[in-house]
């Protein structure tokens, strides 16, 4: 029976060409779109499910609130670990990392810069699944200044050829500013991209010394821990907060002058909680994370972008079906009055329907694997055709398969079936009001999402764009950031004065953090408060950092050379001001532990003008910066003209020096906006499948003009014999599909509204969304369905009006 069904669908392929071809068409197409999307997402929840006993795995995060300002980091405090594992039943492991950025890495007389180097505790390699190719995964890590290199540091530094080639274990290198001599005990494989952090190599965290530091409230570790199966969550959380008493409060009351349960009582909260390890990519509500996460706003536009896609894919299969359903109608007439059960049509035309999509899978496979490379580029993942084996992502494509299948053929199976067989073998059946109606009510469906998209498209690239434009506080053209100097060591500042020489160079300076990573924080109080700890974030620089970012101040004054006492000043910004409840800041006191135990008191000297020194999702927050030249960056504002010329010569001068390294700089305007990848990911995904949906519901309205076309073909030869014109013919087959394209604009519009103003809420700062997006999305669905009936309304009115009344 199964074979007879393929055989007649098969054979209507092939009667119908033109139709068919429109079918397997748009739902390639819309496969195509589904199935890249699906890879995306599967790829997106894949995320950390590699390591083993990924489920029992968590991260522990810390949470609190002072003086009204909430906080949720990941970083906790080097005692936290064997806390948790010497206080909390169920623990079975516990392992610390810290993540080093930009390390001065030197081979014998090669210096090289690691852009992200790892701090682990021994069992990281027994905690994690990381794979350890050559070395003992349990003493790897145990001993002071003992490295372990990934395959690409060690093919770089050694030309490492694989497993088998231990060359380089038992080499020493030179780590860090300090120039720390560390032997290599292993070579790891690196980290797949589905991992929530990526290092180069990892250094044991024997070799910090804060890694032994009794203080609870001093966080700059990340702790993950390994949970018993079947523990009680409930149980642990309130052995939590019995470890949080024990040994947070006698600390917090040191530093906050009173109880911690008077704190408490305040309104203050301090305390931590379990991260399961597979939910870090999205966990979007914690702050400072170690790698640019995922959204689950971003999965669920995506999920409605598939379900969009497929569904204008089917109905363009249903309007199709149903439209031509007359010539099918003796068909259905026959098999009925020769006993075939209406269950068994049914059956036939969801075969048919299936097959379809079949045929429109394979095309589809092939594309996507043609194609695959370029969506790595837009989308930034690194997907190959293993993916394509994926259990999740097999899965996916049975059920879609089977859903689109039966979504595009019920209709039309439900439809064709319905009627009695004495009347479709009479040849009484038309194409029906009921029928037309449907149709309509579809392609309002269709344009409606398409028109939606649209808008929705235009509207991330406005905002994109404003993102892009916005007025930071300072100005980011021409600023260059060297990033390695502390490989200059005590030459560092010789080399800034030598650039402040160089005509290419209008000014420079030292900082330890630059825009938009420019903070890190800490607690801050002003003088003679008891309590109100204020969470501020801060940078130490040099007195050139005004001139060379062009700050503006707005009362005092910045650092200067003439002022040695500013070595204990600060300078704050407006945000800080109204933070401490400053109305006149220049002259008050502010106090810290961020140095050590010992109780830090500052002068504030100056207030700047708020500036973006973080991301632009996140609102300007308080700064201080402290006056210093320990830090690893140099800014240097070069002078227009010939950008790369002036680069050069700056790097002939950083060679001069010795033992320089390599000449590593980037961007100050490219690092802000390589903030906002995800969404400019986002935003091309969203044109490319836009487009993939217009071409989908324009094929769909082409089948369908041709149809009304061809079933009125007789009405159009009369109207063309009585005298009509062309462009008559055209505006009587056009005018019916505009009006519902209008309908579907109106409804568009208002949807689109809705979904665009949910997706920036994730942005601090937004563009105004305004009614021209709405407009031009609008005039565009015009544009696309003008060209789509117009050409099969012009070939229509171009025939000659004897073809169509030669028989009658």
């Amino acid at each position: 029976m199964l074979h007879n069904y393929l055989r007649i669908a098969l054979r209507n392929i092939r009667r119908q060409k033109f139709y068919a071809f429109i079918n397997i068409t748009g739902l390639t197409i819309g496969l195509v779109a589904s199935l890249l999307i699906i890879l995306y997402i599967v790829d997106e929840f894949s995320y950390d499910r590699f390591h083993k006993d990924a489920g029992r795995i968590y991260r522990i995060n810390l949470m609190g609130r002072m003086s009204g300002q909430e906080f949720n980091s990941p970083y906790t405090s080097a005692p936290v670990a064997s806390g948790f594992m010497n206080e909390i039943p169920g623990v079975e492991q516990a392992c610390r990392i810290a993540l080093w950025k930009d390390m001065p890495i030197k081979h014998e007389e090669t210096l090289f810069t690691e852009k992200t180097a790892l701090v682990a505790d021994s069992n990281f390699f027994i905690f994690f699944s990381f794979k350890l190719l050559s070395g003992d995964p349990i003493n790897a890590l145990s001993r002071p200044n003992s490295i372990v290199l990934t395959e690409t540091a060690a093919n770089r530094i050694f030309g490492y050829l694989g497993p088998g080639d231990n060359r380089c274990i038992g080499q020493n290198l030179e780590f860090g500013n300090e120039k720390r001599v560390c032997n290599i005990t292993g070579i790891c494989e690196d980290p797949p991209p589905n991992s929530h952090f990526h290092f180069s190599m990892i250094l044991s965290m024997e070799s910090w010394d804060y890694s032994r530091s009794s203080v609870w409230v001093s966080n700059s570790l990340l702790t993950y821990i390994k949970l018993g199966e079947e523990l009680d969550q409930d149980l642990v959380k309130s052995q939590i907060q019995e470890l949080v008493k024990k040994h947070i409060g006698p600390q917090a009351q040191k530093y906050l002058g009173i109880s911690f349960e008077e704190f408490l009582k305040k309104g203050g909260a301090y305390g931590f909680y379990l991260q399961p390890l597979t939910g870090i990519h999205f966990a979007s509500e914690v702050d400072l994370h170690l790698e640019q996460g995922g959204s689950m706003k971003t999965i669920y536009l995506l999920v409605g972008i598939v379900v969009l896609i497929i569904v204008i894919a089917c109905i363009n299969f249903m309007n199709l079906s149903t439209a031509r359903y007359s010539g099918r109608a003796k068909e259905v007439g026959v098999r009925k009055s020769l006993g075939s059960t209406t269950g068994r049509l049914r059956t036939q035309f969801l075969t048919e329907s299936v097959l379809y999509t079949l045929i429109s899978l394979l095309l589809a496979q092939v594309i996507l694997i043609l194609i695959l490379p370029q969506f790595n580029i837009l989308s930034g993942k690194l997907l190959n055709v293993k993916a394509l084996f994926n259990f999740y992502y097999i899965s996916a494509i049975i059920c879609l398969v089977v859903i689109t299948g039966i979504i595009a053929g019920s209709y039309p199976a439900f439809y064709l079936t319905s009627f009695k067989p004495v009347e479709t073998l009479r040849g009484k059946l038309k194409a029906g009001i009921k029928s037309k109606r449907i149709r309509q009510i579809l392609v309002i469906f269709q344009f409606t999402m398409s028109t939606g998209l649209i808008i929705c498209t235009l509207l991330i690239y406005k905002q994109l764009q404003y993102i892009q434009n916005k007025d930071l506080g300072f100005d980011k053209n021409n600023l260059i950031v060297l990033k390695n100097a502390g490989l200059l060591g005590t030459n560092k500042n010789a080399f800034k004065q030598e650039l402040l020489k160089m005509a290419e160079v209008e000014d420079a300076s030292i900082c330890n953090l630059v825009p938009p990573d420019a903070s890190h924080s800490d607690m801050f109080r002003p003088v003679g408060e008891d309590i109100q700890e204020r969470g501020s974030n801060y940078c130490i620089a040099d007195e050139n950092l005004m001139s060379t970012l062009k700050l503006t101040m707005v009362d005092g004054r910045f650092f200067s050379k003439e002022f040695t006492s500013d070595v204990n000043g600060v300078i704050i910004n407006e945000a800080a001001a109204r933070l401490f409840g400053f109305d006149h800041p220049v002259g008050e006191k502010i106090q810290t532990f961020w140095k050590g135990n010992n109780l830090d008191t500052r002068e504030i000297i100056g207030v700047v003008k708020d500036y973006h020194f973080q991301s632009l999702q996140e609102e300007i927050t308080s700064l201080l910066i402290f006056q210093g030249k320990e830090g690893d960056n140099i800014v240097v504002r070069l002078t227009s003209g010939d950008i790369n010329n002036k680069i050069n010569l700056i790097k002939a001068k950083w060679k001069s020096f010795p033992e320089s390294g390599s000449f590593d700089y980037t961007f100050i305007s490219d690092n802000f906006n390589a903030k906002f990848s995800k969404e400019k990911q986002l935003g091309g995904i969203f044109l490319v499948f836009t487009l993939l949906a217009i071409v989908i519901a324009s094929l769909g309205l082409l089948g369908l003009t041709s149809f009304t076309a061809e079933q009125r073909s007789k009405e159009i030869g009369i109207r063309k014999a009585m005298g009509a014109s062309s462009g008559g013919i055209i505006k009587l087959l056009s005018i019916e599909y505009l009006n519902l394209i209008f309908v579907s604009i109106f409804i568009a519009t208002s949807l689109s509204y809705i979904i665009i103003s949910w997706w920036l809420n994730n942005f601090a700062y937004k563009a105004d969304i305004g009614v021209l997006s709405f407009i031009e999305g609008g005039i565009t669905s015009v544009l696309i369905a003008i060209l789509s009936v117009g050409y099969q309304s012009l070939i229509a009115a171009s025939r000659n009006p004897v073809d169509s009344l030669k028989y009658e």
